[in-house]
């Protein structure tokens, strides 16, 4: 299971069912209930604990771009005033440096997995928040008795699709990000084939 925010795991881990006690089985039942609502917790953790580390990679990035764009105009203009044109130059080197920091944050995904990371976050609190309204009305209605056999079955059909949607939320970010990377992957591998950019590629 996904670790909390101080101490997250580098990925995300299946959950493993705890051994639920069904002999009382409204205590079997808030453990059923912790068990989905902590990983559900942990997952949104670990996605916002992430999306800030790739948020600032991809702002120190950006940031250094326009830093070097605005360098790179500036340079020119001040070796002519200079009157040392030759230093100029220098300006398409920033300029190239700049384009090489955009490439950098574009082929290791910073800016793309911070939005997606933000999105999937969002997607989690909103299921999150409805099944613990849903779990609390069913709550509600057991009155503090002891559940039957059925409230345990009808309560458990409530935590089944819920992990169901948890996992196919991470799992839709996952296949997202194994598509984003194996088209950079091409892209990366088709402009460092030889000829790719003096020829038509």
């Amino acid at each position: 299971m996904p670790r909390s925010h101080d101490e997250r795991d580098p990925d995300l881990v299946a959950p493993r069912l705890p051994e639920i006690g069904w002999d009382k089985k409204l205590v079997g039942l808030c453990e059923l209930y912790n068990w989905a609502d902590e990983y559900a917790r942990q997952a949104i953790d670990w996605y916002l604990g992430e999306k800030k580390r790739k948020a600032r990679w991809s702002r120190s990035l950006r940031m250094l771009a326009a830093i070097l764009l605005t360098l790179g105009g500036t340079v020119p203009l001040a070796a002519l005033t200079a009157g040392r044109p030759a230093l100029g130059n220098w300006g398409f080197v920033l300029i190239g440096l700049a384009a090489g920091a955009l490439a950098y944050d574009r082929f290791s995904g910073y800016s793309s997995a911070w939005l997606r990371y933000m999105a999937t976050a969002i997607s989690l609190r909103a299921q999150l928040s409805d099944f613990q309204l849903e779990w609390s009305g069913w709550m509600a209605a057991l009155d503090a008795g002891e559940p039957s056999a059925e409230d345990v079955r009808s309560m458990i059909d409530i935590v089944k699709p819920f992990m169901r949607g948890i996992n196919e939320t991470i799992g839709s970010e996952t296949q997202s990000w194994l598509a984003e990377f194996s088209t950079n992957l091409s892209e990366l591998k088709t402009r460092a084939e030889p000829g790719a950019t003096l020829g038509g590629g």
